[in-house]
């Protein structure tokens, strides 16, 4: 993940979204923020983002693999953008959700942040303590 890049930290709760961004900003991560799977669709295709946390149930235009899908077929955006999903959901039923894809974590909430970290680890190679 390149230095320019932005965390792109996708959930409806306004608790879990500052949770999670203030949590990664404090670990010198630079962050953006979208409430929904639309806003979340719009500012990874406009702002360089080097990664995407999301809700995967969200109320509106779509959940947060409805995006993940979009992303995926948009031209744009790179095959191999990482993805951390955190759920409410079971883990077992939130994997029934995902399509496979070797660039996608799956964690519980309430947020571990152990967990995350070793989530974005995998997934870019950047170690920060949260």
């Amino acid at each position: 993940m390149s230095k320019e890049a932005f965390v792109l930290v996708v959930d409806d709760d306004p608790i879990v979204l500052n949770l999670v961004a203030t949590r990664l900003e404090m670990a010198g991560y630079r962050v953006t923020t979208a409430t929904d799977a639309w806003q979340q669709v719009v500012q990874a295709q406009g702002v360089k983002i080097g990664l995407i946390i999301s809700d995967i149930m969200m109320p509106g235009v779509g959940t947060g693999v409805d995006a993940f899908k979009q992303l995926r077929a948009t031209p744009a955006v790179s095959p191999m953008l990482p993805v951390v999903f955190m759920t409410g959901l079971s883990l077992d039923k939130a994997r029934q959700m995902i399509p496979f894809d070797p660039h996608v974590r799956l964690i519980s909430k309430p947020i571990d942040f152990d967990n995350l970290r070793v989530a974005i680890r995998e997934l870019t190679g950047v170690d920060r303590p949260l």
